[in-house]
């Protein structure tokens, strides 16, 4: 299969050290896309592959589809650029940086046919593929709380680029880094319907924010907390969901929720707690290691015609609830979960 790449930079770093591989390269026919002829020059010596300065030349040679890797405020005009040309597409988040373009890119991959995904890796770690079965099989009963914590660490050379924590191009912890958390909160119990939030800098030198909390009600009435920084330190601490029912409890942790690490649920049988034990992988870095599962998940896709489990309908509800969030720190009030943008993100 023929796969392009757009853009080499962090999460670039993590697929070549993870799964672009020997193996994968025999298998697939590789293209690079960045503006950075220094990185072109060492990744496709490197990888043995073709590589292109700008996304027209790529789009030339009809990939089967792109992964968008490039920053955060470019990927709704790269992924939007490929679907135009009939090339499908697999984004890193944020999709885009407002509502308004998500439901272009919705209308665009519908319109032509074609598959729009989105990394949200954690989707496919075996503690959060486990904590929602457990849920969907009603282990936990009738939910009631549902809440997040994400303790990282960012010093202030993690923003030394020009695009990362302004507002125009990426947004702060909740678009850049609590959004993968967002989206698990919603795909184990349901969209959140109201939100009220409060953010600040508390370390770093950012426009946008490095820490924000908020308290939100889900579409089911269970309530919880979103308590997301990057001014932890010395260095990342803590990534975890909890979800409590009227039967039981369940806490996903570890660097990348990645771990059950704690549980207590009312006549559980033997078989789920095989399931909760045997759930839990070590990951090193916050980036996971299911970036492989998920684009060999879209690989399949393709191959046997079949619906993305992630595509970009399916997280339409994460990025509105980003912009809530926003929104309600911006109005410093109770804001309701719907189509309206942030005044800020993506401006």
């Amino acid at each position: 299969m023929k796969i392009g790449i757009i853009g080499l930079g962090r999460v670039f770093d993590h697929y070549v050290s993870n799964f672009i591989d020997n193996k994968f390269l025999s298998e697939n026919q590789l293209l690079i896309c960045d503006n950075n002829k220094q990185l072109l020059k060492k990744y496709s010596e490197k990888l043995n592959c073709k590589s292109f300065e700008n996304i027209e030349k790529l789009i030339d040679e009809k990939p089967h589809f792109v992964i968008v890797a490039s920053p955060s405020g470019l990927h709704y005009h790269h992924s939007k650029s490929c679907l135009q040309n009939n090339i499908n597409v697999l984004s890193e988040k944020p999709a885009c940086m407002s509502i308004k373009e998500h439901f272009d890119l919705i209308k665009l991959s519908q319109e032509n046919n074609l598959k729009c995904g989105v990394i949200f890796q954690n989707r496919f770690n075996s503690a959060m593929k486990t904590l929602k079965k457990i849920i969907d099989e009603n282990h936990l009963g009738k939910i009631n709380i549902c809440s997040m914590k994400l303790h990282w660490c960012r010093d202030q050379n993690y923003y030394s680029d020009d695009w990362h924590g302004t507002w125009n191009m990426d947004g702060g912890v909740i678009n850049q880094q609590a959004i993968h958390h967002i989206d698990a909160l919603q795909w184990i119990n349901g969209p959140v319907k109201q939100v009220f939030s409060i953010e600040s800098n508390l370390i770093n030198n950012l426009e946008a924010e490095d820490t924000m909390m908020a308290c939100i009600k889900f579409q089911n009435d269970s309530l919880g907390t979103i308590e997301a920084t990057t001014a932890f330190r010395p260095k990342d601490y803590e990534a975890s969901i909890t979800i409590s029912g009227d039967k039981g409890f369940v806490k996903v942790g570890g660097v990348a929720i990645n771990e059950i690490i704690d549980y207590s649920i009312e006549d559980v049988d033997q078989e789920v707690i095989r399931l909760i034990e045997d759930s839990s992988e070590d990951f090193s870095t916050g980036y996971g290691n299911s970036h492989k599962k998920v684009i060999g998940s879209f690989i399949d896709s393709l191959l046997l015609d079949q619906k993305f489990s992630i595509d970009i309908l399916d997280t339409l509800n994460t990025t509105k609830l980003v912009h809530a969030l926003y929104r309600s720190s911006e109005k410093s009030m109770l804001v309701d979960v719907n189509n309206d943008d942030s005044m800020r993100l993506g401006k």
